[in-house]
């Protein structure tokens, strides 16, 4: 059984455009897409439609991540989304939900266990078991602590956008990187990963792919995403170019900026202050 392994697309259309291409030279038994379709990018629409034609072409087993559940949990923007640095890119992803887009998310598990014929059984979810802002990178001992406690012989997750397979245990973790912001270092390239099942287990490749990125670039001015989202739409494209995560640097950089003026949330913190931290990470 071939098995292609996705995550982490927040709404790079290019990108995923290129990957189902790829699956077009070399074909699968189906697609698992590990959450995070949407938010950050220009044009979601565009996202959304090649999502629901990979549901008609593949067989596709699908969880959501934390970007859906936030677009869920303010489908009538209550918390106050608005053009900004802090949730800009937010606001204009909700902003172009469809209520079909909304009832597709809030169909999707947030995790769940794949049980295939043929093959070792596969849990799914987008950061860890339980918590999908897990992050295995990001968070020290989380690696370790979640596969020794983990109930399953391979889990499958993303939320970090880094490639990796770790095996502890006799437990294997895969995850295939990000498919539209690959934190790689590298910058310009697609990155997933293909699964190939036999009855006793799962070999895993990690792959990369070019697109079209510099067209990609171009539609965050035409599209306005530049302008509702301001820095954290800035550090997209950085990261985009470059491989390295500037949105969540600047997530950091801001949280110590809030503690320096007393403020409750980075939410407070005025635009000037955002403007600064353009400068330091020279967007």
């Amino acid at each position: 059984m071939r098995l292609a392994l996705m995550s982490d697309v927040h709404g790079n259309y290019q990108a995923l455009e290129a990957f189902l291409a790829y699956l077009e030279e070399h074909p699968v038994d189906g697609i698992i897409c590990l959450g995070d379709y949407v938010t950050d990018s220009p044009y979601p629409q565009k996202t959304m439609k090649l999502l629901y034609g990979m549901q008609e072409r593949y067989t596709c087993y699908m969880v959501r991540g934390n970007r859906e559940e936030y677009l869920l949990n303010n489908t009538d923007n209550h918390q106050g989304w608005k053009p900004s640095s802090v949730n800009g890119i937010l606001y204009y992803t909700l902003q172009n939900m469809t209520e079909r887009d909304l009832e597709f998310f809030a169909a999707l598990p947030s995790e769940r266990e794949l049980i295939l014929e043929g093959v070792p059984v596969l849990y799914l979810c987008h950061g860890t078991p339980g918590r999908v802002r897990g992050n295995m990178n990001e968070e020290e001992g989380l690696r370790e602590r979640v596969m020794s406690e983990l109930n399953y012989p391979y889990l499958l997750g993303g939320h970090s956008h880094h490639q990796e397979i770790y095996v502890q245990d006799g437990r294997t973790y895969i995850n295939p990187g990000s498919l539209g912001f690959a934190i790689d270092g590298v910058g310009r390239r697609a990155r997933f990963a293909m699964l190939t099942g036999t009855p006793d287990r799962w070999e895993a490749e990690l792959l990369s792919i070019s697109y079209d990125i510099d067209s990609f670039l171009k539609d965050f001015e035409k599209s306005g995403v530049d302008v509702i989202g301001m820095t954290l739409s800035k550090c997209n494209k950085k990261s985009l170019l470059t491989g390295v995560n500037y949105f969540y640097l600047s997530i950091l950089a801001m949280e110590e900026e809030a503690k320096k003026l007393g403020v409750e949330s980075i939410a407070d913190l005025p635009e000037e202050v955002w403007n600064r931290l353009e400068e330091k990470f020279e967007l």
